[in-house]
């Protein structure tokens, strides 16, 4: 999915009507995706920090967010390295409002951008 985000921030950049556009991507591992790990991840990525970011934190509080967005986290009771999760990806208007979401990982950038660009004014 992160591939996908790197796609997606290269038109971002492009075009000045999505300026205000931004990318979050959040790891539902807190234990092995540190701030640090995170930060390395994204550098490989090309990730422009000014717009795009990776967050990570305590792991109730991620399950908790993750489940507003119809994410569901399973984790081993004996290995915290082993976790299965689905995947969503989501549109949120300026004013906090959820657009969209999409299951899956089998979105284009241009499928997004087609649902992004009504919700910024953007042509």
């Amino acid at each position: 999915m992160d591939r996908q985000f790197a796609a997606l921030q290269k038109t971002l950049k492009e075009d000045a009507s999505l300026g205000a556009v931004r990318l979050v991507t959040v790891s539902f591992d807190p234990v092995t995706d540190t701030p640090a790990v995170l930060r390395a991840h994204a550098k490989t990525l090309g990730a422009d920090f000014t717009r795009w970011t990776f967050l990570t934190g305590d792991r109730d509080d991620i399950d908790r967010f993750a489940s507003r967005f119809g994410v569901s986290i399973s984790r081993a009771l004996d290995d915290p390295l082993n976790i299965t999760h689905n995947l969503r990806t989501a549109i949120i208007g300026a004013d906090g409002r959820l657009v969209k979401v999409y299951t899956g990982n089998e979105w284009s950038p241009d499928q997004i951008l087609a649902d992004l660009r009504p919700v910024v004014g953007a042509n």
